[in-house]
């Protein structure tokens, strides 16, 4: 069988321990896993550990030391079927929303002409924020797929909507979306 190509794009959120459970799952799916990663994203799960899980090299930066240009985002648009984001916080959507472009995971976005798989996390006041809300559905209108939080106990100590969906329902989304 031959494995499909994707992108599990990740974003500054503490549910990003959970992209490391969906990298490990969507492989046993059949599918060869890359991920791109945002500066804040680092700060919570290492590129170390995307890498030792994927077995592919992580693209984090878009000018990384080894060269002085880059086109990175380009190919890894290029190469891939489908892409996931997950988990996706307010401010990535909202830059995706405006085709803001300002890091490795937006570049890759913007360039990308396939099927995306958008996973947001955040704070429920951030979730239910008319702005957000309005960038949610703009993105759902130019036929990105959503799979949107649930109510659960977030960071800030309370419950509400926002806390990232359950793993084998994005995992089911991005089957549905693949094909």
């Amino acid at each position: 069988m031959t494995k499909k190509d994707m992108i599990i794009g990740v974003t500054a959120s503490i549910a990003a321990y959970k992209a490391c459970e969906l990298v490990r799952i969507l492989m046993k799916k059949g599918f060869n896993v890359r991920c791109v990663m945002t500066e804040g994203a680092k700060k919570f799960v290492t590129t170390l550990t995307f890498e030792a899980l994927s077995g592919n090299k992580v693209a984090s930066e878009m000018f990384p030391h080894e060269r002085a240009t880059s086109a990175e985002h380009v190919s890894l648009a290029d190469s891939a079927e489908i892409m996931l984001v997950a988990p996706a916080t307010a401010d990535f959507i909202a830059k995706a929303a405006a085709g803001i472009s300002d890091d490795i995971l937006l570049c890759t976005l913007v360039a990308f002409r396939k099927p995306v798989v958008i996973a947001p996390a955040m704070n429920d006041g951030m979730f239910m924020n008319p702005i957000i809300r309005e960038k949610i559905d703009y993105l759902r209108k130019k036929g990105y797929h959503f799979v949107d939080p649930v109510a659960g106990e977030l960071v800030c100590g309370r419950e509400g909507m926002g806390h990232l969906a359950p793993v084998d329902k994005i995992v089911e989304k991005v089957l549905e979306v693949s094909g």
